[in-house]
């Protein structure tokens, strides 16, 4: 082809090319066909680049994984901001560590890449690992495989380092022991508490205490921008509600579907389970099966039998009874022979993954269809629940379709399905109680652009499966601040609370000082606001106190041989306590070599995580790293 045109572009052909290829440069520029498409970064490290297609990935990732965890609560629990933060991070880090692998000639072989990649279950059918399953899964996922295969060569190299740096975490036997006598510690104590509460009545405040607060604070008394909303709600349960059926509908579709109302075949059935495992092998355990067999066979009662010999704890106790049920609640091999015996008959042994069973049928319920007139509501709602799923798809393409072609009311898809415009009170972007201004998608929506801007109804916006509303807003009214008349109550009763609060600690310091001079901790201090609490030898999980009062008695200091140590802790509820500690000693700590255990496992994942920490905190501290602005606002291409 290429020799076809060099044959003929002779003459005026020529130069009909070559003229259009100036134009062409004259157009555009030599230098785009010289440097291609620019590629945009978002960060520099180490000479570096990273790109905005990296970024966007990673971030598109996070925020589907996000969504499918929190739901419609993505929206009030995922700062955007944050999020974007998070991902420069962790990119950023990623970039840090791979560096050091190279550096280090640490790398992951392609039998080591494809080894992690095969033994993924999600890339698997039937227990093997399937390439049509990886390459649909990845293609779902918006990855090629070049892709995902050096992200997964990176998750790996990071994942070595991890491990590397983690295996140099050694904890001491010395280390957990003496965790180990702090956990057990006990301490003797006595503690008095000053209620607040009581002096609350006591504190004053002023008018100008309230106007000195109000203009020091004025950002924590501004009114959010707000919405009022008028919307239209169609429900697939109203519509039922509102059929008319007929008997003669009701009696035709009972004879046209008598399957939903059959009652499928029970079997009420006991076992003898005997599990294989470690301890007992299979042929071990069919051995002992066989031989509670021969000894059924031979007229032993099959209850005292299961309860004696049954290994399964949840129905052993009731001679193995499991009660009634339908076929295809059991494994597969079970339920085979459960529903192939006669009443009473005893089956031959039954292997499972639970290991080998008995049964024995003790009970049948047959297949039964019950008359139309026994059933007749029942019938009645399946029929209306079936007429109503249907016309609420109906009614609600329609009311999408009224909503969109009349963009600024909602009175003409009101009037087409006979349903109510509901007007609220005015609402912030945090909502409000109830299932329509409580659901985070009505507020997003109300408060978006288009809806709020540009005065337009809203696209149906599903509450649950069978209900939704469109909306549109009334009126917006913008964030404002809130007059000193309307949160003067407000103030006065925060100032009062924080004063009464300061009181309690200053009474502490008061009792403080006391005891230091010699004054015993006793009831005789008891007033009203002071309580007296003789508690005596306490362990760190003493029920009868609060958590954070029990942390601090731990963390006070300890006695002296000749004199008791005092200090305050102010409580969360806004009560002062003076803390009396008398003595410590080490308690007795129940299966000393499991906690031993635990405390080692603890400590040595502590210390991995904190040694991973460290590590990559100094290979960043090292490294050069230039962030650009553009990530925080960059937006996926549509």
């Amino acid at each position: 082809m290429l020799q076809s045109i060099r044959d003929h572009a002779q003459g005026w052909i020529a130069w009909v090319i070559v003229g259009l290829i100036i134009l062409t440069f004259a157009l555009f520029g030599i230098d785009q066909y010289a440097k291609g498409d620019k590629i945009v970064t978002v960060a520099e490290v180490n000479g570096e680049d990273v790109s905005a297609r990296e970024f966007l990935t990673l971030y598109q990732q996070q925020k589907a994984r996000l969504k499918n965890q929190f739901g419609d609560m993505y929206d009030q629990v995922v700062d955007d901001d944050e999020l974007r933060e998070q991902v420069m991070d962790a990119l950023i880090e990623s970039v840090v560590v791979r560096q050091w692998a190279q550096d280090h000639n640490m790398i992951v072989s392609d039998q080591q890449l494809s080894a992690t990649i095969q033994s993924a279950e999600v890339f698997q059918k039937d227990g093997q690992f399937d390439q049509q399953t990886y390459q649909n899964i990845l293609m779902r996922n918006g990855l090629n495989v070049a892709r995902f295969e050096q992200q997964q060569r990176q998750h790996l190299i990071e994942t070595q380092n991890r491990q590397l740096t983690m295996s140099s975490a050694l904890i001491s036997d010395a280390q957990v022991e003496a965790l180990m006598t702090l956990q057990a510690q006990e301490r003797d104590v006595n503690y008095l508490r000053v209620d607040h509460r009581p002096l609350m009545e006591q504190v004053k405040v002023t008018d100008q205490e309230i106007q000195d607060y109000y203009q020091s604070n004025r950002e924590a008394f501004v009114q959010p921008e707000q919405v009022s909303i008028s919307y239209v709600r169609l429900s697939q349960d109203q519509i039922a509600e509102s059929l008319e059926v007929e008997a003669q509908a009701l009696e035709t579709y009972y004879q046209n579907n008598q399957d939903l109302f059959t009652q499928p075949e029970e079997r009420q059935a006991s076992h003898i389970l005997i599990q294989v495992n470690e301890e007992r092998s299979q042929d071990a355990a069919l051995e002992e099966i066989q031989t509670l067999q021969q000894q059924l066979q031979e007229g032993a009662d099959f209850a005292e039998l299961a309860k004696e010999h049954s290994e399964d704890p949840g129905s052993a106790d009731a001679g193995g009874d499991l009660g009634r049920f339908q076929q295809g609640l059991m494994v597969p091999e079970f339920d085979q022979a459960v529903f192939s015996l006669d009443k009473g008959a005893l089956s031959e042994p039954v292997k499972t993954e639970f290991g080998y069973h008995l049964i024995k049928v003790t009970d049948i319920a047959p297949s039964e269809t019950p008359a139309f007139d026994r059933i007749r509501d029942e019938v009645e709602k399946t029929y209306r629940d079936m007429q109503a799923e249907q016309r609420y798809y109906e009614q609600l393409e329609t009311l999408n379709t009224l909503a969109y072609e009349q963009p600024d009311t909602l009175a003409p898809a009101a009037d087409a399905l006979n349903l109510e415009i509901v007007t609220t009170e005015p609402v912030s972007r945090d909502g409000a109680e109830g299932d329509v201004l409580g659901h985070s998608k009505v507020i997003n929506t109300a408060f978006s652009d288009e809806v709020k801007n540009e005065g337009l109804n809203s696209e149906s916006i599903q509450l649950s499966e069978s209900e939704a509303v469109v909306l549109r807003v009334d009126d917006v009214i913008p964030e404002a601040q809130k007059p000193l008349e309307e949160v003067k109550t407000g103030i006065r009763q925060q100032l009062i609370a924080e004063k009464a609060r300061q009181a309690s600690e200053d009474k502490a310091a008061e009792l403080l000082a006391s005891l230091r001079e010699g004054e015993a901790v006793t009831a005789d201090l008891e007033s009203d606001v002071v309580e007296y609490h003789p508690v005596g030898w306490m362990g760190r999980d003493y029920p009868q106190m609060l958590p954070p009062l029990v942390e601090a008695i731990f963390k006070a200091p300890k006695p002296t041989s000749d004199q008791a140590s005092y200090s305050t802790y102010a409580l969360p509820t806004g009560d002062s306590v003076v803390i009396e500690v008398l003595g410590v000693r080490t308690g007795e700590m129940p299966e000393v070599d499991k906690t031993r255990e635990q405390l080692t496992t603890a400590l040595t994942n502590l210390s991995a995580t904190a040694e991973v920490q460290a590590r990559l905190s100094a290979m960043l501290s090292k490294a050069e790293v230039r962030r650009k602005d553009n990530y925080k606002t960059l937006k996926p291409r549509q």
